[in-house]
Parts: structure tokens; sequence; C-alpha cells
């Protein structure tokens, strides 16, 4: 009697999205969990919780402490292997710069863990987005309403202080990334609202395209990155006059 051989799926690959804050880190986790072979979820090492997607978190401190950051890289483990099944191709989750120095360093010792990093050029827009998000306490939303249009109060000086520590951080990344030896990929914030970028992303993730990838966050501000300030001039004064008057301009 013959007997058919059992067929068995390579367990799901392995990814984690790496930026700093306002970089689009959210938008594309959400626009990678809607495609139906990708599982994504929000920041596992995150300081004060376990966070996951639409308001999902854990800051208890069993969960916290006890189970992820006294063996953070054997939780990273496990956290792979409870999402690993027959429906998905890709597992991950997002890692922001900063938030575990041991998984960090796990990362390049395990070179089968694809990372995509995401940076955004307008370091103006991104720390106006991070001084809105940290005053109103919304980081994300799904739906338009009078936030929206809230103006950011916030002057020249603390946006020089931080955009500088936002570039710092990036370019050192971006010099580990190019010795590490995982595959990786670097996306510019404006990238992701590319025609061409799903076709992108879905290649180096080797799945098929799905057209109805999408992502349901919406913009938390103008697009005309000037006119989110209560002090507008103020602010295109001083980076016009050192020399970076374009971040004032539409990003998108």
């Amino acid at each position: 009697m013959l007997f058919k051989t059992e067929r068995r799926r390579a367990p799901p690959r392995r990814f984690v999205i790496i930026g700093l804050p306002r970089s689009g880190t959210t938008y594309l986790m959400t626009y990678l969990r809607s495609h139906p072979r990708i599982f994504c979820t929000g920041e596992q090492f995150n300081p004060y919780a376990i966070v996951g997607v639409g308001g999902d978190r854990d800051d208890s401190f069993e969960a916290v402490v006890q189970d992820r950051d006294t063996d953070p890289v054997g939780f990273m483990e496990r956290f792979f292997e409870a999402h690993a099944t027959q429906n998905v191709a890709w597992v991950g989750f997002k890692f922001m710069l900063g938030h575990n120095i041991d998984v960090f360093r796990a990362l390049a010792e395990q070179p089968d863990i694809a990372i995509i990093h995401v940076w955004r050029e307008n370091r103006l827009a991104q720390v106006a987005s991070l001084i809105k998000a940290a005053q109103s306490k919304r980081w994300a939303q799904a739906e338009v309403d009078a936030h929206v249009d809230e103006k950011i109060r916030a002057t020249p000086r603390q946006i020089s202080h931080q955009w500088h520590e936002f570039a710092t951080m990036d370019l050192l990344f971006q010099s580990w990334l190019a010795q590490a030896p995982n595959p990786s990929i670097t996306l510019e914030y404006r990238d992701l609202f590319q025609p061409e970028f799903r076709p992108r992303i879905c290649d180096f993730l080797r799945v098929r395209d799905h057209p109805r990838m999408k992502s349901q966050l919406v913009k938390q501000g103008a697009n005309t990155i000037a006119e989110r300030f209560q002090d507008g001039r103020g602010i295109a004064y001083y980076f016009k006059r050192i020399g970076y008057g374009r971040w004032l301009e539409d990003e998108l």
C-alpha cells in the first residue's frame, strides 16, 4: 500500500520594523497587517507595556517584568513561536530604537530576522508630530476629527534639540545596519505613500502583491508643515535661517 507523504509548510519567516517615533512605523505596521499572509503587531518592548494593535496593551507587572524584561530575548522567541501559524508567511513586530539593548544585540546574532528600517527626512514634521502626540496622548487615529487641526505648542529650540538627536540616532543605526548580516530594507517616510511602495515591500518579503493592502490610520496634522504650529512665523523664521526652509512645505 502506498501512503501519501505529509507535506509540511516551512515555519513563517520573522521580521521587525525598526525606527524612531513618528517616522511611519505604526502606519507601516497596520499596512503590513492588512496582508492576509503577514502577522504584524505593535511594540512588544515598549518600556511601559506590551503594545498590540487598536489599543491592545498589557502593562501588568507579571507581563512586563516577570515574563518579558527578565528574559527579553526568550520573550522575543516565544512571541515568534506563538504566532507561527499555517496561515501566515511572516511574523513581525515594531521595535523602536532605544527599547531594549539585549534584543537589539540579538538581532545581529539571528540573521534570519529581516529588518525594515523606517526614517523621516523632514525632521521638523517628525518632531512636531511627536510633540503633538505627547501633549495630547493620542499616538494614532483612524478617523478625522478636530484633533487633526489642533495647533502645536513648540519652540524652535525645543524642536532643534530633538531633531538633532533623531538625526544622530538614525545615522548611527544606518551604519550598524550596513554591517548587520540580516536581510534589510530602508524606507523613508514618503516612500510609504508612493504607488510603487506596495509591490516593493511585497517583493522584499517575497509575498504575493495584495491590492487591498491599506492602513486605516489618518494623518494627524496639515500636510503643509508650517501650518501645524501656534507660532508658525517664529518656526518658519528659524528654519529658513538655518537652511531647512524646505521642511516647512508640503511633505506629501
